[in-house]
């Protein structure tokens, strides 16, 4: 049985919590980057289609769809045993499971790989990450944006691209499982909970302010990640908690530096570090200093968040 599923949802709205699944697509590809089934429906989701300026899908062309659960089981077989690979994937797999537990089901995936987060790894030299961009790059035809079974077969032309990166660069993808991640209890955004912890971590220190080049680092020095990185952030978040570092999800006045392999890259937060005047660290280096930092001044009362969902947002 083939490993990769690359699936795409389109949704009447950004938050899994209250919007809805309009249309799904899977398409198993084979290992040798060729479709070897494929899987695509329309979905009644019982409420307004919301921006059909964009994704094209009017009530009168959804009315009398199949509703979810007319489908799970059908889509959860595609899935069963298979790593779902998807670009921005938290956002497919939230609404995913966010649709699964409305019909009291379980997610019908158990562990997926994000295209967007993979591509980053691989510096490639695109002006940035959009799907439309990397199917440019990589000469996949991509026929109708935001058209879930279309944008599914160009992301597997797209993945097969990345792997052959990947496999001259000894660079593997990250996959997350299912298990290992939390919905937030508002927007049922899923987070991992290696992150919503970092994200938790009590702020004992004062801010440090920002990195100068040549300096080290300070307890209470807020780090972020950009998407430009040769190792997966998970794998070194603890460690900078550990170290009496903060780390955030977003670039804002508290940030003290950024961490970044491909200073150059005009995307994303790397660009907007740039901008922002940001000294940006690659992370080898940053883990290297994360074994020399040094003491803060620490915070009076300070107290940890009591549960990792609480730091989400």
């Amino acid at each position: 049985m083939s490993g990769w599923v690359v699936v795409d949802v389109e949704t009447s709205g950004m938050t899994p919590a209250v919007d809805r699944v309009l249309s799904v697509a899977a398409v198993v590809i084979g290992d040798d980057g060729e479709v070897v089934e494929e899987f695509a429906t329309l979905l009644n989701p019982g409420v307004d289609p919301g921006p059909v300026h964009v994704h094209g899908l009017t009530p009168a062309l959804l009315a009398g769809k199949p509703r979810f659960q007319d489908v799970a089981a059908e889509l959860g077989r595609v899935l069963d045993g298979r790593t779902v690979v998807a670009h921005n994937a938290a956002f497919d797999a939230s609404f995913l499971a966010a649709e699964a537990r409305r019909a009291g089901l379980a997610p019908p995936l158990e562990r997926f790989v994000c295209t967007l987060d993979f591509a980053g790894r691989l510096h490639l030299s695109t002006a940035d990450l959009k799907l439309s961009t990397l199917a440019a790059h990589f000469g996949v035809h991509q026929r109708a944006a935001h058209d879930a079974h279309d944008d599914a077969l160009v992301l597997a032309g797209v993945f097969a691209g990345l792997l052959e990166v990947a496999a001259a660069k000894d660079v593997r993808p990250s996959v997350r499982e299912l298990d290992a991640m939390v919905a937030h209890p508002e927007t049922g955004y899923l987070v991992s909970t290696v992150w919503a912890e970092a994200l938790a971590a009590p702020r004992l220190w004062r801010p440090a302010g920002r990195l100068k080049r040549g300096g080290g680092l300070v307890q209470g020095m807020e780090v972020v990640f950009t998407q430009d990185v040769d190792r997966d952030p998970e794998e070194i978040v603890s460690l900078v908690v550990d170290a009496g570092l903060y780390v955030a999800d977003r670039i804002s006045s508290r940030t003290s530096l950024a961490v970044c392999d491909a200073p150059g890259a005009v995307r994303g937060r790397t660009a907007f570090a740039r901008k922002k005047g940001l000294e940006l660290v690659p992370c080898a280096r940053f883990q290297e200093m994360l074994a020399d930092v040094a003491p803060g001044r620490p915070v009076a009362g300070a107290q940890a968040v009591d549960s990792a969902q609480e730091a989400l947002f």
